[in-house]
């Protein structure tokens, strides 16, 4: 009964006045109220954005914004790829920076293979609107072994490699937070299921959408 009463309201895009709650065309009904919202926008991308003439997210004025940086340690560039929905109309685009052998950004619009509206509902299903920052899941990723000496902790560490970020508003709601390495850390760490679901994510960013 629930799946039929989801299926039902996927359908049309209102949004109220209060915005406690977010119809969004072809996914779901999001309750905006069980959102978590940041009060402070603490984003690491604050530089980039004035590079593109981008709003901070907070300022955002479309309804729903979906925002998800790539950074590379070696190089120090990123890679930003935003999906806005305007009234009933979904946009991509993808802003790719490089340093060689001068420093530019390019920009592309983006296409989803199955539609914008499949694509957030993945990212949906996959908890992007609930997932936490990755330091916040210290005390989870714990691995231990048993030796001769007794029970021990294993650790992993990285270097460099990728972070990215996450930036969203939904409604009125809206949320900053980044992972580091995540490939790595859901392999070792691999009973922790926001490490599984931040790497869903990435996946569908890398795989779902196109260049026009």
């Amino acid at each position: 009964m629930k799946k039929l009463t989801l299926l039902l309201l996927l359908m049309c895009l209102l949004c109220d006045k209060s915005f406690s709650q977010v119809e969004i065309r072809g996914v779901t009904t999001i309750e905006t109220d069980g959102i978590q919202s940041d009060s402070v926008n603490l984003s690491p991308n604050k530089d980039f954005e004035k590079r593109i003439n981008l709003k901070p997210i907070d300022e955002s004025e479309n309804t729903v914004e979906i925002r998800f940086y790539k950074h590379e340690e070696l190089s120090s560039t990123k890679d930003l790829k935003v999906l806005e929905l305007n009234r009933d109309s979904w946009t991509g685009t993808e802003y790719k920076e490089s340093n060689y052998p001068i420093i530019r950004i390019k920009k592309f619009d983006l296409v989803a293979q199955n539609g914008f509206e499949e694509l957030v509902k993945m990212l949906l299903q996959n908890n992007l609107a609930s997932l936490p920052n990755q330091k916040e899941l210290e005390s989870k990723m714990k691995k231990y072994v048993d030796t001769v000496r007794g029970r021990a902790e294993q650790k992993i560490q990285t270097t460099d490699g990728q972070s990215y970020t996450v930036e969203f508003k939904i409604g009125d709601k809206y949320r900053v937070y980044t992972f580091h390495n995540p490939g790595t850390y859901s392999s070792f760490y691999d009973d922790v299921q926001e490490l599984k679901d931040f790497v869903a994510i990435k996946n569908i960013f890398e795989i779902e959408l196109k260049r026009k």
